[in-house]
Protein backbone atom coordinates (compact mmCIF):
# COMPACT_ATOMS: atom_id res chain seq x y z
CA UNK A 1 0.00 0.00 0.00
CA UNK A 2 2.97 2.34 -0.54
CA UNK A 3 2.94 5.08 -3.14
CA UNK A 4 3.76 3.74 -6.59
CA UNK A 5 3.30 4.94 -10.11
CA UNK A 6 0.49 2.42 -10.55
CA UNK A 7 -1.31 3.57 -7.42
CA UNK A 8 -1.54 7.09 -8.85
CA UNK A 9 -3.76 5.95 -11.69
CA UNK A 10 -6.04 3.78 -9.58
CA UNK A 11 -9.36 5.57 -9.18
CA UNK A 12 -9.51 4.27 -5.67
CA UNK A 13 -6.09 5.29 -4.56
CA UNK A 14 -6.13 7.79 -1.81
CA UNK A 15 -2.43 6.99 -1.41
CA UNK A 16 -1.19 9.55 -3.92
CA UNK A 17 -4.34 10.88 -5.38
CA UNK A 18 -5.49 13.07 -2.66
CA UNK A 19 -4.48 15.86 -0.59
CA UNK A 20 -5.88 19.76 3.44
CA UNK A 21 -6.26 23.37 3.34
CA UNK A 22 -8.77 26.22 2.76
CA UNK A 23 -9.00 29.86 2.41
CA UNK A 24 -7.71 32.56 4.65
CA UNK A 25 -8.20 35.17 1.94
CA UNK A 26 -10.43 38.03 2.98
CA UNK A 27 -12.59 37.58 -0.09
CA UNK A 28 -12.94 33.82 0.39
CA UNK A 29 -16.44 32.54 -0.36
CA UNK A 30 -18.31 31.46 2.76
CA UNK A 31 -19.61 27.91 2.38
CA UNK A 32 -23.28 27.48 3.21
CA UNK A 33 -23.85 25.16 6.15
CA UNK A 34 -26.71 22.74 5.71
CA UNK A 35 -29.70 23.40 7.90
CA UNK A 36 -30.77 20.64 10.25
CA UNK A 37 -34.17 21.28 11.79
CA UNK A 38 -34.62 21.08 15.51
CA UNK A 39 -32.12 21.46 18.32
CA UNK A 40 -29.99 18.38 19.01
CA UNK A 41 -28.22 17.73 22.27
CA UNK A 42 -24.47 17.36 21.79
CA UNK A 43 -23.09 13.95 22.81
CA UNK A 44 -20.27 13.74 25.34
CA UNK A 45 -17.66 12.78 22.71
CA UNK A 46 -18.16 16.18 21.03
CA UNK A 47 -18.53 18.47 24.05
CA UNK A 48 -15.69 20.97 24.27
CA UNK A 49 -14.32 19.81 20.92
CA UNK A 50 -13.24 22.08 18.08
CA UNK A 51 -10.08 20.64 16.52
CA UNK A 52 -10.50 17.03 15.29
CA UNK A 53 -7.37 15.20 14.09
CA UNK A 54 -7.99 12.22 11.80
CA UNK A 55 -4.87 10.09 12.19
CA UNK A 56 -4.01 7.21 9.91
CA UNK A 57 -2.64 5.86 6.63
CA UNK A 58 -3.75 6.11 2.98
CA UNK A 59 -7.35 5.38 3.94
CA UNK A 60 -7.31 8.82 5.59
CA UNK A 61 -4.57 10.68 3.70
CA UNK A 62 -6.35 12.95 1.25
CA UNK A 63 -9.63 11.10 1.81
CA UNK A 64 -12.92 12.98 1.88
CA UNK A 65 -14.47 11.17 4.84
CA UNK A 66 -12.96 13.59 7.42
CA UNK A 67 -14.49 16.47 5.42
CA UNK A 68 -17.85 14.71 5.31
CA UNK A 69 -17.82 14.14 9.07
CA UNK A 70 -16.92 17.71 9.99
CA UNK A 71 -19.28 19.25 7.43
CA UNK A 72 -22.13 17.18 8.81
CA UNK A 73 -21.32 18.05 12.42
CA UNK A 74 -21.14 21.75 11.60
CA UNK A 75 -24.58 21.47 10.03
CA UNK A 76 -26.02 19.89 13.16
CA UNK A 77 -24.18 22.22 15.55
CA UNK A 78 -23.58 25.43 13.56
CA UNK A 79 -22.14 27.27 16.56
CA UNK A 80 -19.53 24.61 17.32
CA UNK A 81 -17.27 25.46 14.35
CA UNK A 82 -15.53 22.09 14.23
CA UNK A 83 -12.20 22.04 12.37
CA UNK A 84 -10.97 19.09 10.30
CA UNK A 85 -7.25 18.24 10.50
CA UNK A 86 -6.19 15.37 8.24
CA UNK A 87 -2.99 13.73 9.51
CA UNK A 88 -2.95 10.62 7.36
CA UNK A 89 0.12 9.54 5.39
CA UNK A 90 0.00 6.76 2.80
CA UNK A 91 1.81 3.55 3.66
CA UNK A 92 1.92 4.21 7.40
CA UNK A 93 1.84 1.55 10.08
CA UNK A 94 1.16 2.11 13.77
CA UNK A 95 4.94 2.39 14.22
CA UNK A 96 5.04 5.26 11.72
CA UNK A 97 2.21 7.00 13.57
CA UNK A 98 4.17 6.63 16.79
CA UNK A 99 7.25 8.21 15.17
CA UNK A 100 5.43 11.34 13.98
CA UNK A 101 2.98 11.52 16.88
CA UNK A 102 4.33 14.74 18.42
CA UNK A 103 4.57 16.72 15.18
CA UNK A 104 1.39 15.54 13.50
CA UNK A 105 -0.92 15.12 16.50
CA UNK A 106 0.21 16.75 19.74
CA UNK A 107 1.60 19.88 18.07
CA UNK A 108 -1.80 20.42 16.42
CA UNK A 109 -3.46 20.88 19.80
CA UNK A 110 -6.35 18.47 19.15
CA UNK A 111 -9.50 18.16 21.23
CA UNK A 112 -10.41 14.84 19.64
CA UNK A 113 -8.24 12.32 17.77
CA UNK A 114 -9.51 9.43 15.66
CA UNK A 115 -7.26 6.47 14.84
CA UNK A 116 -7.73 4.52 11.60
CA UNK A 117 -4.68 2.29 11.38
CA UNK A 118 -3.78 -1.39 10.97
CA UNK A 119 -4.24 -2.13 7.28
CA UNK A 120 -0.55 -1.75 6.46
CA UNK A 121 0.45 -3.52 9.68
CA UNK A 122 -1.54 -6.52 8.46
CA UNK A 123 -0.24 -6.39 4.89
CA UNK A 124 3.34 -6.17 6.17
CA UNK A 125 2.74 -8.99 8.69
CA UNK A 126 3.87 -6.86 11.62
CA UNK A 127 3.54 -8.50 15.05
CA UNK A 128 0.08 -7.84 16.45
CA UNK A 129 1.58 -7.31 19.90
CA UNK A 130 3.80 -4.48 18.58
CA UNK A 131 0.86 -2.95 16.77
CA UNK A 132 -1.30 -3.03 19.87
CA UNK A 133 1.45 -1.59 22.10
CA UNK A 134 2.06 1.31 19.73
CA UNK A 135 -1.63 2.13 19.47
CA UNK A 136 -2.15 1.76 23.22
CA UNK A 137 0.79 4.06 23.96
CA UNK A 138 -0.54 6.87 21.80
CA UNK A 139 -4.06 6.52 23.14
CA UNK A 140 -2.85 6.55 26.73
CA UNK A 141 -0.74 9.66 26.20
CA UNK A 142 -3.66 11.55 24.66
CA UNK A 143 -6.04 10.61 27.43
CA UNK A 144 -3.50 11.72 30.05
CA UNK A 145 -3.46 15.12 28.36
CA UNK A 146 -7.24 15.36 28.41
CA UNK A 147 -7.68 14.74 24.68
CA UNK A 148 -10.67 12.67 23.62
CA UNK A 149 -10.02 9.61 21.44
CA UNK A 150 -12.11 7.52 19.06
CA UNK A 151 -11.10 4.24 17.41
CA UNK A 152 -12.21 3.66 13.81
CA UNK A 153 -12.04 0.03 12.72
CA UNK A 154 -10.64 0.21 9.15
CA UNK A 155 -12.52 -0.97 6.07
CA UNK A 156 -12.36 -4.64 5.14
CA UNK A 157 -9.83 -6.17 2.73
CA UNK A 158 -10.93 -7.63 -0.59
CA UNK A 159 -8.49 -10.54 -0.40
CA UNK A 160 -9.93 -13.34 1.74
CA UNK A 161 -6.58 -14.43 3.24
CA UNK A 162 -5.66 -10.88 4.16
CA UNK A 163 -9.10 -10.30 5.62
CA UNK A 164 -8.71 -13.38 7.77
CA UNK A 165 -5.35 -12.19 9.05
CA UNK A 166 -6.80 -8.71 9.60
CA UNK A 167 -9.13 -10.02 12.31
CA UNK A 168 -6.28 -10.14 14.83
CA UNK A 169 -5.53 -6.44 14.33
CA UNK A 170 -9.20 -5.54 14.58
CA UNK A 171 -9.39 -7.52 17.82
CA UNK A 172 -6.39 -5.60 19.15
CA UNK A 173 -8.10 -2.31 18.34
CA UNK A 174 -11.23 -3.43 20.17
CA UNK A 175 -9.12 -4.47 23.17
CA UNK A 176 -7.41 -1.08 23.33
CA UNK A 177 -10.78 0.63 23.07
CA UNK A 178 -12.27 -1.53 25.81
CA UNK A 179 -9.30 -1.00 28.15
CA UNK A 180 -9.61 2.78 27.80
CA UNK A 181 -13.42 2.85 27.51
CA UNK A 182 -13.31 4.46 24.06
CA UNK A 183 -16.06 4.84 21.51
CA UNK A 184 -15.53 2.61 18.45
CA UNK A 185 -16.70 3.49 14.94
CA UNK A 186 -17.11 0.19 13.10
CA UNK A 187 -16.30 1.16 9.51
CA UNK A 188 -15.24 -2.43 8.89
CA UNK A 189 -18.78 -3.74 9.44
CA UNK A 190 -20.29 -0.79 7.59
CA UNK A 191 -18.20 -1.56 4.50
CA UNK A 192 -19.13 -5.23 4.49
CA UNK A 193 -22.82 -4.40 4.89
CA UNK A 194 -22.79 -1.87 2.06
CA UNK A 195 -20.71 -4.08 -0.21
CA UNK A 196 -23.28 -6.86 0.17
CA UNK A 197 -25.94 -4.31 -0.80
CA UNK A 198 -24.12 -3.66 -4.08
CA UNK A 199 -22.23 -0.50 -3.18
CA UNK A 200 -18.76 0.12 -4.63
CA UNK A 201 -16.91 0.27 -1.33
CA UNK A 202 -13.48 -0.91 -2.48
CA UNK A 203 -11.59 -0.34 -5.69
CA UNK A 204 -9.72 -2.82 -7.91
CA UNK A 205 -6.84 -3.32 -5.47
CA UNK A 206 -9.19 -4.53 -2.75
CA UNK A 207 -7.64 -2.11 -0.26
CA UNK A 208 -8.43 1.48 -1.11
CA UNK A 209 -11.86 2.99 -1.21
CA UNK A 210 -14.21 3.02 -4.17
CA UNK A 211 -16.66 5.79 -5.00
CA UNK A 212 -19.01 4.80 -2.16
CA UNK A 213 -16.24 4.26 0.36
CA UNK A 214 -15.77 7.78 1.68
CA UNK A 215 -19.44 8.13 2.55
CA UNK A 216 -19.39 4.73 4.23
CA UNK A 217 -16.46 5.77 6.41
CA UNK A 218 -18.20 9.02 7.35
CA UNK A 219 -21.43 7.18 8.14
CA UNK A 220 -19.68 4.84 10.57
CA UNK A 221 -17.93 7.72 12.35
CA UNK A 222 -21.08 9.83 12.57
CA UNK A 223 -23.09 6.90 13.90
CA UNK A 224 -20.51 6.42 16.66
CA UNK A 225 -20.78 10.15 17.43
CA UNK A 226 -24.50 9.83 18.01
CA UNK A 227 -25.57 11.20 14.64
CA UNK A 228 -27.18 8.08 13.16
CA UNK A 229 -30.30 9.90 11.96
CA UNK A 230 -28.40 12.78 10.33
CA UNK A 231 -27.69 12.54 6.56
CA UNK A 232 -24.02 12.68 5.56
CA UNK A 233 -23.05 16.03 4.04
CA UNK A 234 -20.81 14.97 1.15
CA UNK A 235 -19.70 18.45 0.14
CA UNK A 236 -15.99 19.15 0.05
CA UNK A 237 -15.07 22.72 0.89
CA UNK A 238 -11.87 24.78 1.06
CA UNK A 239 -9.97 24.22 4.29
CA UNK A 240 -9.00 26.96 6.77
CA UNK A 241 -5.87 28.95 5.91
CA UNK A 242 -5.44 27.54 2.40
CA UNK A 243 -4.74 30.08 -0.33
CA UNK A 244 -6.66 29.15 -3.44
CA UNK A 245 -6.61 32.13 -5.82
CA UNK A 246 -4.04 30.46 -8.06
CA UNK A 247 -2.57 31.88 -11.24
CA UNK A 248 -0.98 29.57 -13.80
CA UNK A 249 1.86 30.29 -16.23
CA UNK A 250 2.15 29.12 -19.81
CA UNK A 251 4.32 26.01 -20.29
CA UNK A 252 8.05 26.65 -20.26
CA UNK A 253 10.86 24.20 -21.02
CA UNK A 254 12.18 22.81 -17.69
CA UNK A 255 12.75 19.35 -16.23
CA UNK A 256 12.35 20.42 -12.61
CA UNK A 257 16.10 20.44 -11.91
CA UNK A 258 18.51 23.33 -11.50
CA UNK A 259 17.53 26.99 -11.60
CA UNK A 260 13.83 27.45 -12.39
CA UNK A 261 13.16 29.62 -15.47
CA UNK A 262 10.85 32.06 -13.70
CA UNK A 263 11.89 34.87 -16.05
CA UNK A 264 10.50 32.86 -18.96
CA UNK A 265 7.21 32.08 -17.23
CA UNK A 266 4.67 34.26 -19.01
CA UNK A 267 1.01 34.33 -19.92
CA UNK A 268 -0.20 34.06 -16.34
CA UNK A 269 -3.94 33.57 -16.04
CA UNK A 270 -6.35 32.85 -13.17
CA UNK A 271 -6.91 29.18 -12.36
CA UNK A 272 -10.52 28.23 -13.00
CA UNK A 273 -11.17 26.04 -9.95
CA UNK A 274 -14.78 25.35 -10.82
CA UNK A 275 -13.94 24.16 -14.32
CA UNK A 276 -10.99 22.14 -13.05
CA UNK A 277 -13.13 20.41 -10.45
CA UNK A 278 -15.90 19.59 -12.90
CA UNK A 279 -13.42 18.09 -15.36
CA UNK A 280 -11.93 15.62 -12.85
CA UNK A 281 -13.05 12.14 -11.93
CA UNK A 282 -14.68 11.65 -8.51
CA UNK A 283 -11.37 10.72 -6.89
CA UNK A 284 -9.55 13.85 -8.07
CA UNK A 285 -12.12 16.64 -7.87
CA UNK A 286 -11.99 16.90 -4.03
CA UNK A 287 -8.38 18.07 -4.30
CA UNK A 288 -9.43 21.10 -6.28
CA UNK A 289 -12.45 21.71 -4.05
CA UNK A 290 -10.18 21.82 -0.99
CA UNK A 291 -8.18 24.62 -2.59
CA UNK A 292 -5.55 22.59 -4.39
CA UNK A 293 -3.93 23.31 -7.73
CA UNK A 294 -3.67 20.55 -10.34
CA UNK A 295 -1.35 21.61 -13.18
CA UNK A 296 -2.86 19.11 -15.63
CA UNK A 297 -6.49 19.56 -14.62
CA UNK A 298 -7.52 21.72 -17.57
CA UNK A 299 -4.75 21.25 -20.15
CA UNK A 300 -2.02 18.61 -20.17
CA UNK A 301 1.46 20.04 -19.75
CA UNK A 302 3.64 19.03 -22.73
CA UNK A 303 6.49 16.60 -22.03
CA UNK A 304 9.71 18.34 -21.08
CA UNK A 305 7.83 21.43 -19.96
CA UNK A 306 6.60 22.83 -16.67
CA UNK A 307 3.94 25.27 -15.61
CA UNK A 308 4.19 27.26 -12.40
CA UNK A 309 1.44 28.07 -9.97
CA UNK A 310 1.44 31.50 -8.34
CA UNK A 311 -0.30 32.90 -5.28
CA UNK A 312 -0.17 36.28 -3.55
CA UNK A 313 -0.29 36.38 0.23
CA UNK A 314 -1.15 39.77 1.69
CA UNK A 315 0.44 40.31 5.11
CA UNK A 316 -0.74 43.01 7.48
CA UNK A 317 2.76 43.30 8.89
CA UNK A 318 6.24 41.92 8.41
CA UNK A 319 7.27 38.92 10.51
CA UNK A 320 6.87 35.18 10.82
CA UNK A 321 3.82 33.18 9.78
CA UNK A 322 3.30 29.45 9.40
CA UNK A 323 3.37 28.17 5.83
CA UNK A 324 1.37 25.01 5.22
CA UNK A 325 2.21 22.76 2.28
CA UNK A 326 0.73 19.53 0.97
CA UNK A 327 0.79 17.59 -2.26
CA UNK A 328 2.53 14.99 -4.34
CA UNK A 329 6.19 14.85 -5.30
CA UNK A 330 7.83 16.56 -7.04
CA UNK A 331 6.78 19.68 -5.15
CA UNK A 332 8.81 22.86 -4.70
CA UNK A 333 7.70 26.15 -3.16
CA UNK A 334 9.37 29.56 -3.38
CA UNK A 335 8.49 32.60 -1.26
CA UNK A 336 9.58 35.97 -2.64
CA UNK A 337 12.19 34.24 -4.79
CA UNK A 338 13.61 31.94 -2.07
CA UNK A 339 13.13 28.16 -2.14
CA UNK A 340 11.43 27.41 1.20
CA UNK A 341 10.14 23.86 0.70
CA UNK A 342 11.08 20.82 -1.35
CA UNK A 343 9.13 17.53 -1.44
CA UNK A 344 10.18 14.61 0.71
CA UNK A 345 9.23 10.98 1.19
CA UNK A 346 6.22 10.00 3.33
CA UNK A 347 4.61 13.35 2.76
CA UNK A 348 0.84 13.68 3.11
CA UNK A 349 -1.30 14.71 0.17
CA UNK A 350 -3.60 16.96 2.16
CA UNK A 351 -3.46 20.75 2.61
CA UNK A 352 -1.32 21.13 5.72
CA UNK A 353 0.82 18.01 5.65
CA UNK A 354 3.94 20.07 6.40
CA UNK A 355 4.05 23.23 8.48
CA UNK A 356 7.00 25.54 9.06
CA UNK A 357 7.64 29.24 9.87
CA UNK A 358 8.59 31.68 7.12
CA UNK A 359 9.35 35.38 7.09
CA UNK A 360 6.97 37.61 5.16
CA UNK A 361 7.10 41.26 4.31
CA UNK A 362 4.25 43.68 4.83
CA UNK A 363 1.93 43.74 1.82
CA UNK A 364 2.16 41.38 -1.14
CA UNK A 365 4.26 38.22 -0.91
CA UNK A 366 4.70 36.12 -4.04
CA UNK A 367 4.50 32.34 -3.69
CA UNK A 368 5.57 30.19 -6.67
CA UNK A 369 4.99 26.45 -6.89
CA UNK A 370 6.25 23.68 -9.15
CA UNK A 371 4.33 20.40 -9.19
CA UNK A 372 3.14 17.76 -11.62
CA UNK A 373 -0.03 16.53 -9.96
CA UNK A 374 -1.51 18.35 -6.96
CA UNK A 375 -0.31 21.09 -4.59
CA UNK A 376 -1.70 23.00 -1.62
CA UNK A 377 -0.32 26.13 0.04
CA UNK A 378 -1.72 27.82 3.12
CA UNK A 379 -0.58 30.62 5.44
CA UNK A 380 -1.60 30.52 9.09
CA UNK A 381 -0.86 33.31 11.57
CA UNK A 382 1.30 31.92 14.35
CA UNK A 383 -0.64 31.11 17.49
CA UNK A 384 -3.98 30.45 15.81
Amino acid sequence: MNKTAISIILPVCVVVCMLIGACAAEDAPQAQKPCVEGAKQMPEILKGVKRIVFYGDSLTDGSSYPDFVVNTLNGVYPDADFLVINSGIAGNTAANLRERFIEDVLDRRPDLVTFTIGTNDCIQNRPVADYKAELDGMVGELLEKGVKVMIILPSHLGDAKREEAFQAYLAAMREVAAEHKLIVADAHAEFIKRAKAGKEMLGPDGIHHGKDGFEGMARAVLDAMGQAEVPVDIQVQPHPFVLYDWQVSQPVAWDGQGTPPFAKATGWKPYDRKAASEKQEWYDSPFVDRGGWMPNALEKVPAGNAVFGRLIYKADKAGKVEMQVGGTDPLKVWLNGELVWKGRARHGVHPNADRFPVNVRKGDNEILVYNKYIAFVGMRPLGE
